[in-house]
């Protein structure tokens, strides 16, 4: 996948390096205690109170910890204030990421975020039989595999058997992930080396154990492959998606929507999500430049089924490749992948960051003309509707108005929303508003909830010529979190990455008084003043 936005980037890096237990939302004790150490350290007097203050204005929804959309919104607004500029932005946050991280390591092995890394994968390595559990044989186990490498730097008692005894804190005879990772921290803490060493050691005894783990193994057993069985699959929202789904009662409910092409021998060097794609690819005869998801079920969560994990990592050392690939060669683990999403790869369109900072106002003065929307809700879910019909002839001034959600379900879910095009001289750069959907006036509706705010992405027609464009929402990485909640077996037989376009928009030029403001929406047949499909719902080409 092309570049992710250096300002983006360096602001989820940023957000990761405050989210000390890696939970992808940051309470108020983490929030406040990492602000803290930092103003320590620049000789400033921190005042708590005024730190939660500023959590609580982050936090929109006011649920008492922040998602890594408000932490980004609130952040972009403070710099827009401060008048950044998009480089001065990505050199501080780099380096406020930096300091977080390095304050990290001060603050002990529990906050360490490499070795809360090492200390995960060295669970899963241990966890012989892949059921998401140390069993007192597995411990046993792995105390003979891990005793040589840890008996010069760290307490062998770390892994003997007082110390699973010890760590049983609920007294269920195994040891759960945040059992192990409580027990490895207070142990550490016990001990007189620096975080660095600790690390060191963690990563070697890795070595050991993957070694041990593969012998002469070199692939994981056969792998089925699924996929989607509609030739078109639906886009469906959230809070729809899984209402069909399997779940613990009744887990093969909706497997018909599934159908097994093949099974496929992993091998175990594989680093990255993608080096695992195109082995995917090559199985299901797909084009290379076609992206696809990969989901796995891994270990049973607590009380439920087992954990439906999107396969992720761009890069070697990131993600969870090894984790899942590890996993799959356990006795007890569900050997398939389920595949989904596939749409093709943009060749010669480029991702785009939205308008920034000095770009935005310059943009939305040129916006004098009328507005052509589309809306995600007549283009996407379920069957959807026709595009406009290329070329989309607009005027100088003209915007082109894409409209889609930031959340759906209350909060409960976000959408990530990515920009492709070729000529940005054409029609700019995606410039964002926020839009607050209106309230119903039923009362009905009204005890569902608030609705989720939407943002419209505007392209001002610059000057004459043609650009094509699109528009990608996904919701895929947040299937992992529907499908905790629902109870959900598999991942959903919806897609939850769609595509708005690809639109080709001619400009020419404007004559005659530009209709400034004036909104029209195409409802899958005509262009109207109305927003919605039309009445007769026709099926996609």
């Amino acid at each position: 996948m092309a570049a992710r936005d250096e300002v983006e980037a360096a602001l989820q890096a940023l957000f990761n390096a405050y989210d000390l237990d890696e939970s992808g939302e940051l309470s108020r004790d983490e929030f406040v205690k990492i602000e803290m150490r930092l103003a320590y350290e620049t000789g400033e007097v921190y005042k708590a109170d005024s730190g939660a203050a500023r959590m609580t204005l982050m936090d929109r929804n006011l649920s008492g910890t922040l998602d890594y959309e408000e932490f980004r919104t609130r952040c972009l607004t403070s710099y827009t204030e401060m008048g950044w500029t998009r480089a001065e932005i990505v050199e501080v946050v780099t380096k406020q990421a930096k300091l977080t991280l390095t304050e990290r390591a001060k603050m002990g092995p529990r906050y360490h975020a490499g070795i809360r890394q090492v200390l995960r994968l060295i669970f899963n390595l241990f966890d012989a039989s892949g059921d998401g559990n140390l069993s007192p044989e597995e411990w046993i186990a792995a105390q003979k595999a891990v005793a040589m490498e840890v008996s010069d730097d760290l307490d062998e008692g770390w892994i003997d058997e007082a110390a699973f005894a010890a760590a049983d804190s609920n007294g269920d005879g195994v040891l759960d992930m945040e059992e192990f990772l409580e027990a490895s921290f207070s142990m550490f803490e016990g001990v007189k080396k620096r975080t660095d060493a600790i690390l060191s050691t963690l990563q070697r005894i890795v070595k050991v154990m993957e070694a041990q783990a593969n012998g002469g193994r070199k692939e994981t057993p056969p792998v089925a492959i699924y996929v989607q069985t509609e030739a078109k699959p639906e886009f469906q929202p959230p809070h729809s998606a899984w209402q069909d789904e399997g779940t613990e009662d009744d887990p093969d409910r909706n497997m018909k929507m599934w159908k097994k092409i093949g099974e496929v021998s992993l091998p175990l060097n594989l680093a990255t999500a993608d080096d695992v794609a195109s082995l995917v690819r090559l199985l299901l005869k797909l084009p290379a430049d076609n992206w696809v998801s990969i989901f796995y079920c891994g270990p049973p969560r607590e009380g439920g089924p087992r954990a439906v994990s999107l396969l992720r990592g761009e890069r070697q050392g990131e993600g969870n490749t090894q984790t899942m690939l590890q996993y799959l060669t356990k006795p007890n683990a569900d050997l398939r992948l389920f595949v989904k999403n596939v749409r093709k790869r943009p060749s010669k369109l480029g991702r785009q960051p939205r308008a920034f900072l000095e770009e935005r106002d310059a943009l939305l003065a040129k916006r004098t003309g009328q507005c052509w929307g589309l809306d995600w809700d007549t283009q996407l879910v379920g069957d959807g509707m026709l595009l406009p019909p290329r070329p989309m002839i607009v005027k100088t001034g003209d915007a082109v108005v894409v409209e889609v959600p930031q959340t759906d379900d209350n909060g409960e879910y976000r959408y990530a929303t990515s920009v492709f095009m070729d000529r940005t001289d054409i029609l700019s750069k995606p410039v964002d508003e926020n839009i607050e959907p209106k309230k119903s006036k039923k009362k009905k509706k009204k005890a569902a909830g608030e609705p989720d705010p939407l943002v419209q992405l505007s392209f001002v027609a610059q000057k004459e010529g043609t650009c094509v464009m699109f528009v990608d929402m996904a919701w895929e990485d947040q299937e992992e979190r529907l499908c905790a909640t629902k109870k959900l077996c598999t991942p959903v037989a919806e897609n939850s990455v769609a595509r708005i376009g690809p639109i080709e928009v001619t400009v020419e030029k404007q004559t005659g008084k530009a209709e400034k403001g004036t909104f029209v929406w195409w409802n899958g047949e005509k262009w109207s003043n109305k927003k919605g499909p039309a009445k007769r719902k026709k099926k996609k080409r």
